[in-house]
């Protein structure tokens, strides 16, 4: 049973969701009825947190049995003797996972503990990052390799940015972009804390992170001339609705439909910065088809270089019905929906009985609502693209 109400929208936000999930293509495939109790199950998740908290690695300067160890025995000291399993994710080789303790709704006291524990001073702030399950996914997602160089383009608060150094082992070039100044102090401080020196950090506005002047010396900063980045991440910003817990949320509906043409513009110079061969991985961390599946639909249509891609490692579920794309293409994404996890309590003694496969599907499948797609340009762009 659930410990909290649903979450609380209005209800011409509840009514905008709800005909995005009991669309003319979902209700043909699945059915209203089946359809309208996913859309109500969802929203009973979203107010509700994941059942595990998710820590990245960073394997630059750790290994994740070391990180591990310290953890376990953090735990020990947190719980007066009893044992939290920590759990390594087989498909993300860099996160673990700590389940969360009691009835939903109270979780693993965290945050205090691993980061201001006087006996981790120094030490585990630089080993661990806080994140969640897809948001670790996105980085595996879009595979950087030593050498490259990567642009992050709303890099802030910097979790994937430093994600992604650490997969090239600190090697190549990751240029992190970010509007708001003291979001950019934050990208450097979490690269120099985790020791992590191929980051660049500009405060930038992504949609003018395209040169247009050639005749202009940038000397490395941006804007940056077209095809220069062997990949792209694109983790837009959104209407956020699929963040948990979320008990309520006052936004209007002009709020929450106004970041598509902001995301489409960050898509137009993020495709034109992408260099022919390379990769553009589009993430948000809402649930809207608006901000999902169209923005797909639109930027294969708008940008006919792009091809999707499918995805490795594959941990979400398929894209949803509702844009036009076809059933293979809706394989190639993975959408993180919360709905398809059960509502359960855990304790200590479930623990003990239960199985690491069991818990790790449950902790794929019970995070934060989030979406995915991976591109590959595979042509030169030309001069202008379309815009729409």
């Amino acid at each position: 049973m659930p410990i909290f109400p649903k979450v609380s929208l209005r209800p011409e936000v509840e009514n905008y969701l709800k005909e995005g999930f009991v669309n003319k293509e979902v209700v043909s495939g699945s059915g209203k009825e089946e359809a309208e109790n996913k859309f109500e199950t969802l929203l009973n998740r979203l107010s509700h947190p994941p059942s595990f908290t998710t820590v990245r690695v960073n394997t630059h300067l750790a290994t994740v049995q070391h990180v591990k160890t310290l953890l376990l025995d953090e735990f020990q000291k947190q719980f007066n003797g009893l044992s939290v399993p920590v759990l390594q994710h087989p498909d993300l080789p860099d996160v673990l996972l700590i389940p969360v303790i009691g009835p939903r709704g109270v979780g693993v006291r965290m945050t205090e503990p691993v980061y201001l524990s006087p006996s981790f001073d120094n030490v585990l702030p630089s080993y661990l990052f806080l994140q969640n399950l897809p948001s670790a996914v996105v980085t595996h997602v879009l595979n950087p390799q030593p050498g490259e160089k990567i642009l992050d383009l709303c890099a802030a608060p910097g979790g994937k940015t430093t994600h992604i150094a650490a997969l090239m082992h600190d090697q190549g070039e990751v240029i992190a972009l970010d509007k708001i100044a003291n979001k950019v102090e934050k990208i450097k401080q979490n690269a120099l804390l985790l020791g992590l020196n191929s980051i660049k950090a500009f405060c930038f506005d992504g949609t003018k992170a395209l040169k247009l002047d050639m005749t202009e010396d940038t000397e490395g900063a941006p804007p940056f001339t077209p095809e220069s980045f062997d990949r792209v991440l694109l983790d837009a910003p959104c209407s956020g609705m699929g963040q948990r817990p979320n008990m309520a949320c006052t936004w209007t509906l002009k709020e929450v439909t106004s970041y598509q043409p902001l995301q489409r513009k960050l898509l137009s110079v993020a495709v034109q910065l992408l260099k022919p061969g390379g990769m553009l991985v589009y993430s948000t961390c809402t649930i809207t088809l608006a901000e999902n599946e169209e923005q797909v639909a639109w930027a294969l249509s708008t940008f006919p270089c792009l091809q999707l891609q499918p995805q490795e490692p594959q941990i979400g579920g398929e894209g949803m019905m509702g844009a036009g794309l076809s059933l293979e293409q809706l394989r190639q994404l993975q959408r993180f929906d919360p709905s398809t996890a059960p509502l359960q309590d855990t304790d200590l003694d479930s623990l003990r009985e239960a199985k690491v496969e069991d818990m790790i599907q449950l902790a794929n499948k019970d995070c934060i609502g989030f979406f995915i797609a991976k591109f590959l340009k595979w042509k030169s762009t030309p001069e202008k693209e379309p815009q729409k």
